[in-house]
């Protein structure tokens, strides 16, 4: 006797409709671990376990998502995680869910080979990882996260000590997006080589000897170890956006400092300086244009698609080298979820109805506008 069911005779509740009105942002599975393969540097591949989540955003009308076809689609992927795969991955998402919008966040432990700066000894040190993917039409964002412990000793301690000084072991967390291919390692050198000295996980008596005195010639604040970290990162190929965070675990008190920075930067004003004489540097197009692009996770190729221009052209844009059209500056407007007036001043350019009614009363506008140079 056959007891197994027609599968299409079977209710499924997912796929019902839903009167609530209320679409669902993400929906799915999360701590799944699963064999991955990722893309190292100087081995090609690496073989690592991840911790997985992969979401979809459900509309208002459908009661469900159908969550098996989450690690079904992951099954298909074959497990390497990459810039090269991912994207298709997501899009696989896409199609069998049936799905506008996807997400998938992948952390994982990652493993690079050291060898002590004087004897030479090789050892493994790990660093958590985790990328971090998003799918929405077919634009596709993508944000690389690397932790990176290191050692920070601190300059006061120097300075105010007759000799030694206290340091502690910190935690560097970076986030990196960028328009190409990041490796890894990379990120963990860059910033290792502004850090007081690195760590290793074996280390000889002369070893031990060289970092000591090395961090001791390198001191750091963690404000130094951000800042610098972010001079590091911003160089590497392709970078449009980093943020760093790092803690210090304080060796003598009990409590940790920590310190955050994102690039790029926005210039703010302290409200507490409202009156007070200062200076402002506003930000140039080309650069606001490059940060709320980083800010979306979009590259030059994918941006240029939506405002119907190419990628060198929105290259030339934010080199300062060119200018947006006005209906480009509207579709910008649009991409961006912003007022298009405000877009198209930022780009130096006034929309016809506002010079309309600036030429109406030229004399009230140059009144208004040297108040505010005032």
């Amino acid at each position: 006797m056959n007891h197994r069911p027609d599968r299409e005779q079977l209710p499924d509740h997912a796929a019902e409709h839903d009167e609530r009105g209320l679409p669902i942002d993400a929906v799915g599975i999360r701590d799944l671990r699963w064999p991955v393969v990722v893309m190292d540097r100087d081995r090609r591949r690496q073989s690592t376990v991840a911790t997985l989540s992969l979401s979809v955003r459900l509309p208002a009308t459908q009661k469900g998502t159908h969550m098996s076809r989450l690690v079904e689609c992951l099954e298909a992927n074959g497990g390497e995680l990459s810039l090269r795969t991912l994207p298709d991955l997501l899009a696989s998402m896409q199609r069998r869910l049936e799905a506008q919008s996807v997400q998938l966040r992948a952390d994982f432990p990652y493993f690079v080979r050291k060898l002590a700066p004087v004897s030479g000894v090789p050892s493994w040190l790990d660093s958590q990882c985790s990328f971090q993917a998003e799918r929405h039409g077919d634009t596709v964002s993508f944000a690389l996260h690397v932790e990176v412990p290191v050692t920070s000793l601190c300059p006061c301690s120097k300075a105010i000590s007759d000799y030694g000084a206290h340091n502690q072991r910190s935690l560097v967390r970076a986030k990196v997006i960028s328009s190409q291919m990041v490796w890894i390692e990379d990120v963990i050198e860059a910033i290792e080589s502004v850090a007081s000295a690195p760590l290793f996980a074996l280390l000889k008596r002369e070893d031990e000897k060289y970092v000591t005195e090395l961090a001791y010639d390198n001191p750091r604040f963690v404000e130094d170890l951000v800042r610098e970290s972010i001079l590091a990162l911003r160089g590497l190929p392709g970078v449009t956006s980093v943020e760093v965070e790092a803690d210090n675990a304080e060796s003598i008190h009990n409590h940790s400092a920590f310190a955050r920075v994102r690039w790029p930067t926005t210039s703010t004003i302290d409200p507490a300086q409202i009156g007070a004489e200062q200076t402002v540097e506003p930000l140039s197009f080309a650069d606001w244009l490059r940060a709320r692009r980083g800010e979306l996770r979009l590259s030059q190729a994918e941006l240029g698609q939506q405002l119907g221009v190419s990628k060198s052209w929105i290259s030339r844009v934010e080199s300062g080298e060119r200018q947006l059209s006005c209906e480009a500056l509207v579709r910008l407007a649009q991409v961006l979820g912003q007022d298009p007036q405000i877009v198209q001043l930022r780009a130096g350019v006034v929309p016809d109805d506002l010079m309309s009614r600036i030429a109406t009363d030229p004399a009230g506008f140059r009144r208004w506008a040297a108040r505010g140079d005032a």
